[in-house]
């Protein structure tokens, strides 16, 4: 295991490397997947079905307090945009199996990396 970590430690470098892009690469267990952030989005799957992760990441915008602008499920995947304070949230939640569910989180034009973490924290303790 602590081999594949450093050959994907390796890998994120050579990329950073070639891309010139910010880059971040962690393993995020808890979640149950891989936690990645890039071009001002942050990507993590988690363990648990579209429906499920739907309904954490709505009762999560509620926890923080961020207001629901927009919501749309459909079978082939989610979305929710959302208002904190005056920056604009956008989530998405595209499902790769049946128990597994990617959200990606764009906090502002731009990104902001541990807004992104705080929400997607959220969305964990609302699993």
């Amino acid at each position: 295991m602590k081999k594949h970590l450093a050959l994907l430690v390796v890998l994120a470098s050579l990329l950073v490397g070639l891309s010139g892009c910010a880059f971040l690469l962690l393993g995020g267990a808890a979640a149950g997947g891989t936690y990645v952030y890039v071009n001002g989005e942050a990507k993590q799957d988690f363990n648990a079905s579209l429906d499920r992760s739907y309904n954490a990441t709505l009762a999560a915008c509620q926890e923080l307090k961020m207001a629901v602008t927009k919501k749309e499920k459909k079978l082939d995947g989610a979305s929710v945009t959302a208002k904190d304070g005056s920056t604009d949230v956008w989530i998405s939640l595209t499902p790769k199996t049946e128990k597994v569910t990617g959200i990606t989180v764009r906090y502002g034009l731009t990104g902001d990396e541990a807004a992104s973490k705080r929400i997607h924290d959220a969305i964990t303790r609302n699993l």
